[in-house]
């Protein structure tokens, strides 16, 4: 294969990159009239994605990399480049550089959030309420999977809590270990997730707490931590599930109304005290301490709308005086705010870097690459649907005003009318989704909607072709159309309880050919959405 055009005729589905074997770079199926650039993405981030190109790993240099693969350098260096926008390699200049293999995490997805959200002027409270929409479920589901060991490991991070007490920063973090521990034990991966997303920001404000002036205060706010925490672990090795729940939400509320005392719940959230304070701990090497140290400085002063969308930053001379560091420390710097989304950066000291403000449509897509590189089936996804969307429509069902409700009723006509088209239902359903979604004005529970219908979007193709071949299919769709109207009916006479229970039946109607049973719903995302 040669590449003498902006389009291909083969497409390049190697096992293994690294490996060596050219062969397989010279036997490709046909698919035309894709940019080829597009494919070399598409398969190297499968591999990135499924393991078989591993964190850290350096990948050749350039022009070996182009002669194995067949390409021009110049179609080689767009592929990287789109998979450095996706945050799956990371492109290291200067000797011993290239292209290395990132895996992708939830700490870079967390921060991206919580820039985000304080940017949008997110409460506590509204974080608290998102919390109180995903984690309690997930709680419950702890006292019913998790085995000896998992409660073990739930002890050692109330220990280590226990033991943090006196320490703002270590405390924080051990409280964050312990609730990440108990999403990740419920035993869904993208509840897991997206309570991930929120930890940083939750965290910073406990830590603006604890870590004030106020000894007393910050000792109250540990303390409940502690306790509320071991309830929790009591509820769960006593398998009482419905406890775990009431213990969970217990501690997300009493924890909160324990800052509201401060007038904090209200307040705007702030990140850049914890980020400020976590700065230069990744690390022990000096030089990649400043590093990050100018990194956090530069995003905690976009967090605070020193910088804005466009600003340019001095130049590399004038940031480097002022942080006092070498230039090739602080490029590395401006790199990891370029990877993370937060700087357009040109090359040379002429070229400086401009901001760039965080969207909802990057951390959707962040978490998304989350959810694929940890191998989620659609079964597991719908399931997390099942646990927190009856509660969030609960939610829009007390606060949707008059033009929504309309676009609400339109759907609802528009449902009716395409039953016997699965492909017009499923865009039609999901359109309507969306709109119901944006009237829970919470930010951070926006933020939750727009990640879900990033991954409705990505699998939309994969359901229709599934659905097709169902000949009970229709007969499901009308349905989920009646149980629609129930739902907007509810949510025009403002009736949250009424709408909760509507949604529910909705999904329950429909999760016959995607629970953890069926072929369709075992399938993992990434091939749903590759």
């Amino acid at each position: 294969m040669t590449d003498k055009s902006e389009t291909a005729d083969h497409r390049p589905t190697a096992p293994g990159l690294v490996g060596g074997d050219d062969a397989v770079w010279r036997d490709m199926p046909r698919r035309n009239k894709q940019k080829l650039s597009h494919l070399l993405v598409s398969d190297l981030r499968r591999q990135i994605l499924n393991g078989q190109l591993a964190a850290d790993q350096q990948l050749p240099p350039e022009a070996e990399l182009a002669t194995r693969l067949q390409v021009s350098r110049e179609t080689l260096r767009e592929a990287l480049r789109i998979l450095q926008s996706q945050q799956l390699i990371e492109i290291r200049r200067g000797r011993g550089g290239g292209a290395v293999v990132r895996r992708p995490g939830l700490e870079a997805v967390g921060r991206y959030v919580a820039l985000l959200l304080q940017l949008r002027d997110t409460t506590l409270a509204n974080v608290e309420e998102a919390r109180s929409v995903i984690e309690p479920p997930a709680a419950e589901q702890v006292a019913i999977r998790a085995g000896y060991d998992d409660l073990d490991y739930l002890v050692s991070l109330h220990d280590a809590e226990r033991a943090a007490e006196g320490d703002p920063l270590a405390f924080v973090t051990a409280m964050s270990a312990f609730d990440q521990a108990v999403t990740e034990l419920s035993g869904n991966k993208t509840i897991a997730i997206i309570a991930g997303v929120f930890r940083d920001i939750y965290a910073g404000q406990v830590y603006s707490s604890i870590g004030s002036n106020d000894p007393a205060s910050a000792e109250r706010i540990a303390r409940r931590v502690v306790v509320s925490h071991s309830a929790f672990l009591d509820a769960a090795r006593r398998r009482d599930s419905s406890l775990a729940q009431k213990t969970w939400n217990d501690y997300l509320f009493t924890t909160n109304r324990l800052m509201v005392t401060r007038n904090v719940s209200r307040q705007r959230i702030d990140v850049a005290p914890l980020w400020r304070a976590q700065a230069g701990l990744a690390g022990a090497d000096s030089k990649v301490r400043r590093g990050l140290d100018v990194a956090t400085e530069i995003r905690a002063r976009i967090a605070e709308r020193r910088l804005a969308e466009g600003d340019r930053l001095p130049s590399l001379a004038d940031l480097a005086d002022e942080f006092a560091i070498s230039r090739p420390t602080l490029r590395e710097a401006l790199r990891i705010l370029e990877m993370e989304f937060l700087l357009d950066l040109r090359t040379g000291d002429r070229g400086g870097a401009t901001i760039h403000t965080p969207s909802t449509r990057v951390a959707a897509q962040l978490a998304g690459v989350v959810m694929e590189a940890r191998g989620t089936a659609f079964a597991d996804f719908y399931r997390a649907l099942q646990m927190i969307d009856p509660t969030i429509m609960g939610l829009v069902a007390s606060r949707i005003g008059t033009r929504q409700l309309a676009v609400l009723h339109s759907a609802e006509a528009d449902l009716a009318a395409s039953i016997e088209d699965t492909a017009q239902f499923v865009k039609t359903w999901w359109r309507a989704e969306k709109t119901a979604y944006s009237a829970v004005k919470n930010p951070a529970l926006t933020v939750i909607a727009e990640i879900l219908q990033w991954v409705r979007v990505g699998v939309e193709p994969a359901v229709i072709a599934d659905a097709k071949g169902l000949p009970w299919v229709h007969k499901t769709n009308a349905q989920a159309q009646s149980v629609f109207s129930k739902f907007v009916a509810a949510a025009s006479a403002h009736d949250s309880a009424r709408a909760a229970a509507a949604w529910d039946e909705s999904l329950t109607a429909t999760a016959a050919w995607v629970d953890e049973k069926s072929e369709f719903g075992e399938r993992l995302m990434l091939d749903l959405m590759g």
